[in-house]
């Protein structure tokens, strides 16, 4: 093959990644808090990268008093079966404990450990203070990452992170509003743009490697003839 058949052949590849992860973006728009995923080419290492935006999704009101935003950087801090994960998914709830809990049962913690919630009129504050009939039970724990890159996706807008727990930071400034959850942040219109232009340019490349091979064929046949 030449060299040009092998670039038409990453063409291609990198534009069905593309598609593939562009139709993951759209298929999670309605999933709370998930974070868009991006394809992008370094020409200069001619390698293929895959990246998270972490950027926030807008709030959506649901009145619910267990429910929190954060506004800004950070994720919470949940402690699940496989072992501590992070998440910006804040509709929460309490389990038959009176434990703070995520919609899958998975404990939230704070600066405590896990927050016990009696019966009471609940609020969390703009800091991520719990208070049960405006007396303090605890803190919500917010964290964040000096290299977000090394935080891997798992199910219901789950991280995983593969760094070193000094590389686990607290942010400068913690932003909560109770009775919302943060929605998706892929913009489903230009999601549907990007779609169409990786659709296109993987027709394009496809045609022009059916093109190649048409073509080498007919030389190989036309060699044939005049051996």
């Amino acid at each position: 093959m030449t060299p040009a058949f092998f670039s038409l052949i990453e063409g291609s590849l990198f534009q069905e990644l593309r598609v593939g992860a562009i139709s993951n973006n759209l298929a999670n728009i309605n999933t709370t808090a998930f974070k868009r995923d991006m394809i992008s080419f370094d020409e200069v290492l001619s390698e293929v990268r895959s990246a998270t935006d972490f950027s926030p999704g807008p709030g959506r009101h649901t009145g619910n008093e267990l429910d929190v935003t954060l506004d800004g950087a950070g994720f919470f801090k949940i402690q699940t079966a496989e072992g501590i994960r992070y998440s910006r998914d804040g509709s929460f709830r309490l389990d038959s404990d009176g434990n703070l809990v995520n919609q899958q049962g998975d404990k939230v913690l704070g600066q405590n450990g896990t927050i016990p919630i009696q019966d009471g009129h609940v609020t969390i504050d703009k800091d991520g203070n719990v208070l049960v009939d405006n007396q303090t039970v605890d803190k919500i724990l917010v964290v964040d990452f000096q290299k977000q890159e090394l935080l891997k996706k798992e199910g219901h807008s789950y991280y995983k992170y593969e760094g070193e727990d000094v590389d686990i930071t607290s942010p400068e400034e913690v932003g909560m509003r109770q009775g919302y959850v943060e929605q998706s942040n892929v913009n489903p219109t230009e999601a549907m743009i990007q779609m169409m232009e990786a659709y296109r340019a993987y027709e394009s490349v496809q045609k022009a490697i059916q093109t190649m091979d048409e073509i080498t064929n007919q030389l190989i046949a036309d060699a044939g003839m005049m051996a």
